[in-house]
């Protein structure tokens, strides 16, 4: 287990007694992870969990563009194709249509279907 992911462990194991801690230290393992992208998924899905959506989205954001970048994709998920994710390589295609489900799956957690509806859109397109 790399420093990365045993803040993460750290973070997870002590988050209900210190969530703040928690945070920073979350924070930290994204930031230091060789390959954040995993860490990141791990991020968003813990703090949608927790109800906390303006950090599952921040870090879905974040593995959307880090996924995104890491495959070559156009910038702008928008713009995406089934032609760009099958010439990426299939780890970070499924990553980055994980955060495009993620994001979806948010905003319509908060009731907010219009944020939503870029990302349906765009998965449907994909599918």
């Amino acid at each position: 287990m790399d420093a990365a992911e045993t803040l993460l462990s750290l973070a997870m194991a002590n988050y209900r007694e210190d969530p703040a801690r928690g945070d920073f230290l979350i924070h930290c393992a994204c930031a230091q992870a060789a390959d954040p992208l995993p860490l990141q998924r791990i991020a968003y899905k813990f703090y949608n969990r927790q109800r906390r959506f303006d950090l599952a989205h921040d870090f879905a954001q974040c593995a959307l563009l880090e996924a995104g970048r890491q495959a070559g994709l156009p910038t702008g998920f928008e713009t995406w194709t089934r032609g760009d994710l099958l010439q990426a390589e299939g780890s970070l295609a499924s990553h980055a249509l994980l955060a495009l489900k993620a994001l979806a799956f948010i905003g319509l957690r908060t009731g907010n279907e219009a944020a939503a509806r870029p990302y349906l859109d765009r998965l449907a397109q994909l599918d």
